[in-house]
C-alpha cells in the first residue's frame, strides 16, 4: 500500500505537469512541421524562432518563456555553452563601467574605444593582456559572488564587484526552476536558414545551493561581453551585451535534474490521489 507520509507532492506539482504536458504537446506539432523558415537573425535565431513559434513575445523580463518553463534551444555540432540567465552586478549601480575603466582593452577597429570580452572561472585565475587576471569567488560569510582582479604578480586589487546571493537566488528559481531543453538542426537554402527542431528534454533545478558549488567548481562560468555602440545616436557609448552565467550541455544535468514524463504522471497521479484520500 502506497503511503503518503513517504510522499509529499510539490507546491504547485499537478500544474506545473499539465504545463510540461501542453509544452510537449505544441513542441511535437512544430515537429510535424518539419524544416520551418528562421524568422529571426544572429546566432539566436534557432530559439527565437521557436519562440514565435509558441507565441512568445520578444521581450526582456527575467521571466521564464513558456508560463512556468525556460526553454533553451540548441543547434547539433554547436560547442557553445548554454545561457542559464544574465545579471549585472548588483551591488552598486554602474560597477560595470568600472569594470571596462579597469580592465577594458582597446578595440581593434576603433582603439579610442574600450571594449571587454571575457569568459570567468571560480576554480582558476584567467589572464587578460599582462596586467591583470581574474577569478569568481563564491564568500559565503558576506553572502556574495564576487568578481575578483588581480594584479601581474598575482596580488588581489579588487573585489568589490558582486552579486547578492539574495538576487542570484531570485533569479536563478523564478526563470529556471524548470527547464525544457531542445536539440536542433540547421541548413541554409537559397541564402535562407532554416531549423529542424529534433527533441525536447525537461528538467528540475536541484537547489541554489548546487548552483554556487558550480560556480565555485568553474562549472558553471561568468561571461562578460561589453563593447560600444557603432552607428546611431549612442555612437561610442557602451553597450553591455550581457553578463552572463553559462553551462556547457555535458554539465547540464549537475544543476538539473531530468524530468521522465511517464514516470513523472505516474506520481503526480498517485500523490494526487493520495491527497484526496
Amino acid at each position: 500500500m502506497f503511503d503518503f507520509i513517504l510522499y509529499r507532492p510539490m507546491k504547485n506539482e499537478e500544474k506545473i505537469f499539465r504545463t510540461i504536458t501542453r509544452l510537449n504537446i505544441e513542441f511535437y506539432k512544430i515537429q510535424c512541421r518539419n524544416w520551418i523558415l528562421s524568422k529571426s537573425n544572429g546566432n539566436g535565431a534557432a530559439g527565437r524562432t521557436l519562440e514565435i513559434l509558441l507565441n512568445k513575445k520578444n521581450d526582456t523580463y527575467a521571466l521564464p518563456d513558456f508560463y512556468e518553463i525556460e526553454i533553451k534551444t540548441k543547434l547539433i555540432g554547436s560547442e557553445s555553452n548554454i545561457t542559464l540567465f544574465s545579471m549585472v552586478f548588483d551591488n552598486k549601480p554602474l560597477e560595470i563601467q568600472r569594470l571596462l575603466r579597469i580592465g577594458g582593452y582597446p578595440d581593434k577597429l576603433h582603439p579610442e574605444f574600450k571594449i571587454f570580452y571575457l569568459c570567468v572561472h571560480g576554480n582558476f585565475k584567467k589572464k587578460m593582456g599582462y596586467r591583470f587576471s581574474y577569478q569568481i569567488k563564491v564568500d559565503y560569510s558576506f553572502q556574495v559572488v564576487r568578481l575578483c582582479i588581480f594584479n601581474r604578480y598575482g596580488d588581489l586589487i579588487d573585489q568589490r564587484m558582486s552579486w547578492s546571493f539574495e538576487q542570484l537566488k531570485s533569479r536563478l528559481e523564478h526563470k529556471l526552476s524548470y527547464l525544457a531543453f531542445i536539440l536542433a538542426k540547421k541548413c541554409k537554402l537559397h541564402g535562407q536558414d532554416y531549423f529542424k527542431y529534433l527533441s525536447i528534454s525537461f528538467y528540475r533545478l536541484r537547489s541554489f545551493e548546487t548552483f554556487l558549488k558550480l560556480l565555485e567548481t568553474g562549472i558553471i562560468s561568468v561571461s562578460f561581453k561589453l563593447g560600444y555602440f557603432k552607428s546611431g545616436e549612442h555612437y561610442g557609448e557602451i553597450y553591455d551585451h550581457g553578463t552572463s552565467f553559462d553551462i556547457s550541455k555535458e554539465d547540464l544535468e549537475k544543476l538539473f535534474e531530468p524530468i521522465y514524463l511517464d514516470l513523472y504522471s505516474n506520481v503526480v497521479r498517485i500523490g494526487m490521489t493520495n491527497v484526496q484520500s
